[in-house]
């Protein structure tokens, strides 16, 4: 029987949680998180009690809380038999976990360059844990695992595979939520075998899935490619970068600053990079951007589509895409060319199924299960080590 805790560290938030079980017959014992967008406060919250707080003199620092709670949840439930980790980059590893060393660590730092503000957040932790607790087993579980399935041509960048670009192509990322939604959507309507897929959050993508398996994303070498997000630009000419450094004085720097954490929503609104701050903001500003989000995320997925051949399903996930109707509702009627159809009422409740029942493509909303993908990876390292 093992007990897994999961950390799953992003930019600006950090979410944990605590399985006991093995193979797919885990139970959620603990969850909880912290989301620096949204709150300052650090739940722990048992799947059989009432939340609570822990006290922790600061917020962002994610390798100390990840401590705290691994002392929290070792206080209540005994300590865990590994620690997994959500890792951004894989860069060219297929498999979906890999026990996290010290030397494995390095190597993973090394893909930072790729992933400047996740990788090191997703090491951190691990880290601070090595440190505290050197004997405690952890793991890596990959964002990129999922789309190793990529035929070459989706695979491939239109770039020279020698030289400075060498070992460069589309990595994709989002795995671990794309992984959850292929396998619900394989549970409740397996007939759907062509899915196009929208994680929509802080981050945003498309992924084509046949028959449960990645055949294209719109992410590239790095999870700044392709749709609009919270505060990532996405795709932009490439041409404009080069401009910006060769004539408007723009340093390297400056540009990764601007592209990273000052663009999307929040640097086209300039109110927020929340959609919902922007939903009600009624500022022709915030109309700007949302409209701009849900193009972009409308054009991901006909991309996505023309991948596939058609597509049968269309399925959202991320906060954004679970959780907010209005958002679903703009980019299924920029679809509606396509075929998409949506239910107004089933919409509006968040209901999981929201299109019609006779809709020749369906639309479903999931809720992210990335930690449970997490604890199932790592429960079958576990179990091939053994």
């Amino acid at each position: 029987m093992l007990n897994i805790l999961c950390f799953n560290a992003g930019s600006s938030s950090l979410s944990y949680a605590a399985f006991r079980g093995q193979g797919e017959a885990l139970a959620l014992t603990f969850d909880g998180g912290v989301d620096l967008s949204a709150e300052d406060v650090v739940l722990l919250r048992p799947a059989d009690g009432p939340a609570r707080r822990l006290d922790v003199s600061d917020t962002s620092d994610f390798p100390a809380i990840a401590c705290r709670i691994l002392d929290a949840v070792e206080r209540d439930t005994g300590e865990p038999s590994v620690i997994a980790h959500r890792v951004v980059h894989g860069g060219d590893r297929t498999a979906p976990a890999v026990d996290l060393t010290e030397d494995e660590m390095a190597a993973l730092g090394t893909l930072a360059p790729l992933a400047p503000i996740h990788q090191p957040a997703g090491l951190g932790p691990a880290r601070a844990i090595a440190a505290a607790r050197p004997g405690l087993r952890q793991v890596a579980v990959f964002d990129t695992a999922f789309h190793a399935t990529l035929p070459d041509i989706a695979r491939r960048l239109p770039l020279p595979e020698t030289g400075a670009t060498a070992g460069l192509r589309r990595f994709g990322f989002h795995g671990l939520s794309y992984a959850w939604a292929a396998r619900r959507l394989r549970d409740v309507a397996p007939q759907r075998r062509r899915v196009v897929a929208l994680h929509l959050s802080g981050g945003a993508s498309a992924c084509a899935i046949r028959d449960g398996r990645s055949i294209d994303t719109s992410m590239g070498a790095t999870p700044l490619d392709g749709l609009m997000m919270g505060t990532r630009s996405g795709a932009v000419d490439p041409g404009l970068i080069l401009a910006l450094m060769q004539d408007r004085g723009l340093s390297t720097d400056e540009v990764a600053d601007l592209l990273w954490h000052r663009s999307g929503l929040a640097g086209v609104s300039g109110i927020s990079n929340d959609t919902r701050d922007l939903i009600p903001s009624g500022a022709p500003e915030a109309e700007a951007a949302l409209a701009l989000f849900c193009r972009s995320a409308a054009k991901g997925a006909a991309a996505m589509a023309v991948s596939l051949g058609g597509f049968d399903a269309l399925v959202f996930t991320g906060g954004i895409g679970a959780e907010q109707p209005e958002i679903r509702d703009r980019i299924c009627a920029e679809l509606a060319f396509l075929g998409v159809r949506l239910d107004p009422d089933a919409n509006a409740r968040n209901d999981e199924r929201v299109s019609p029942p006779d809709a020749a493509i369906e639309i479903r909303a999931f809720a992210e299960q990335e930690e449970w993908i997490m604890a199932i990876e790592t429960s079958r390292l576990v179990g091939a080590s053994a």
